[in-house]
């Protein structure tokens, strides 16, 4: 029998009582075993995820976000404890790079049928602390947006409320020195954004033409130079249009693959792991090859 560990954090305005029941019984309907914790604070859910993984569960099913993945991805590191997602939060970036359903009813079903699959994960060393991400950590503007878009305004609008900042920030993108170490070679460059990418889906539904492979060992590093909105827009563009690591035709952006990555820059700019804002630089990033186990739809 499959012995599941589902939980899920109690947001103002949500319903995440009625997601909880829904999925508690279709689970239970496979003959799954549940045993399941609403709770009301960020640590709890690390706390309590923690505690089911050294009791002994098969499967942790987490309703919500990317934001409550990051909370709990670190529990389940580098063990044989699956992953199942109910995406519920206001950004779903892992879910929708792994195809998972957005109805949570549908998800639960997912969970019960489908298949198994290995994924890296990235590790920040910022100021003293971890923090490890699935999909991607942003290092500049993309920060800055996440840093402006408050819990109110992601009630309201969702995730139509990062690309409203996007679009009121966007003149405010500039270029600042930055020291880039991949594996132990250093360069120095100015950009506007750096992403340190484990996943291509990161924003607005739109992925890079060069695939970004979840589980290669491989981080993938995106430097975009540009200053201002136009240009901005533009660099992002050539961003998601390059097909080759190294410099693009334009010069305004650089690809590049690594295991492990040092970002200092003057200022300090702000970073970002998986929509959460968690410092500023400087910043030490490696990939942890497989250590995730996340389950997918069977096709």
């Amino acid at each position: 029998m499959t012995r599941a560990f589902l939980i899920a954090r109690q947001r103002k305005g949500g319903k995440v009582r009625t997601v909880v029941g829904e999925v508690r019984h279709a689970l239970q309907a496979a003959s799954w075993k549940v045993d399941w914790v609403i709770v009301t604070r960020k640590r709890d859910l690390t706390r309590k995820t923690a505690r089911a993984v050294k009791e002994g569960c098969d499967v942790v099913v987490i309703v919500g976000g990317d934001g409550a993945v990051l909370q709990i991805a670190p529990s389940l590191a580098r063990t044989k404890v699956a992953l199942g997602i109910i995406p519920t939060g206001t950004g779903n970036q892992l879910a929708g790079n792994l195809h998972i359903p957005p109805d949570a009813g549908d998800a639960a079903r997912m969970i019960v049928s489908g298949r198994r699959r290995q994924i890296d994960l990235g590790r920040v060393s910022i100021d003293g602390a971890k923090y490890d991400f699935s999909v991607a950590c942003g290092i500049g503007f993309d920060a800055d947006v996440m840093n402006k878009t408050g819990p109110g305004q992601k009630r309201r609008l969702g995730r139509f409320a990062y690309l409203a900042n996007v679009v009121s920030q966007a003149g405010e993108i500039s270029n600042v020195p930055h020291e880039i170490t991949l594996d132990g070679v250093r360069t120095k460059t100015d950009a506007a954004q750096v992403f340190i990418a484990n996943f291509g889906w990161m924003l607005a539904g739109m992925e890079p033409v060069r695939p970004i492979a979840p589980d290669d060992g491989l981080l993938d590093v995106i430097v975009v130079r540009a200053s201002g909105r136009l240009r901005g827009v533009l660099g992002g563009w050539e961003a998601l249009r390059q097909k080759d690591l190294g410099e693009s035709r334009e010069g305004h952006v650089l690809r590049a693959q690594a295991r492990k990555v040092r970002i200092a820059t003057k200022p300090r700019r702000l970073v970002e792991v998986d929509g959460s804002v968690v410092g500023r630089t400087p910043i030490v990033v490696s990939v942890m090859p497989s250590a995730l186990t996340v389950i997918v739809p069977a096709d």
